[in-house]
């Protein structure tokens, strides 16, 4: 099961992501900036059928909370996901994450339109204040670097598609995808 988890630490992140690194059920390591430090992409195993996110649950308390520096962190489990299709990688890419406020009813059809905008590569549905989570990938570049390509994506295809009231775009300063 995928799900997000923002952390936020003590100063010396950096020792911290080198932990993360190494723990089998985290698949990316995002060191970022704001009210949390670093993003957490999960992957668990589903051992509970009834409710596999109590398995989420688990690593975060035992596995991540637990540990020396982290003072907060925000799950974010998916309620559903889409992928589109990963072209092969030529190069080095740059990933960003955008957040995306819903006009009421129309999550679904934005999940799908989000997706067909070509540098989305995942859509999730999400419970709280954010409806979306949109997962865009890059290709790094000194003429256009990710922070400005990435900004450029959702000033002129995401956040102009109707129905998307907000956005809120992280990205990261350095990550490391298992």
């Amino acid at each position: 099961m995928k799900s997000f988890l923002l952390v936020k630490v003590k100063p010396q992140a950096e020792k911290l992501m080198e932990v993360f690194k190494g723990m089998p059920e985290v698949r990316e390591t995002h060191l970022i900036t704001g009210k949390f430090d670093i993003l957490l992409t999960l992957d668990t195993a589903d051992h509970n059928n009834i409710d596999p996110r109590r398995d989420v649950a688990h690593t975060v308390l035992s596995k991540i909370r637990a540990l020396p520096g982290v003072t907060d962190t925000r799950t974010i489990v998916p309620i559903d996901s889409k992928t589109g299709p990963t072209p092969p990688v030529t190069r080095p890419t740059a990933k960003g994450f955008v957040f995306i406020d819903c006009a009421s009813g129309k999550t679904e059809k934005l999940m799908t339109a989000v997706l067909a905008v070509p540098e989305v590569h995942a859509t999730h549905m999400l419970f709280g204040k954010t409806d979306l989570l949109a997962e865009v990938e890059v290709e790094k570049s000194f003429v256009n670097p990710p922070a400005n390509h990435i900004s450029s994506i959702v000033q002129s295809a995401i956040s102009k598609l109707p129905g998307v009231r907000d956005t809120d775009t992280i990205v990261p300063i350095e990550s490391y995808v298992k």
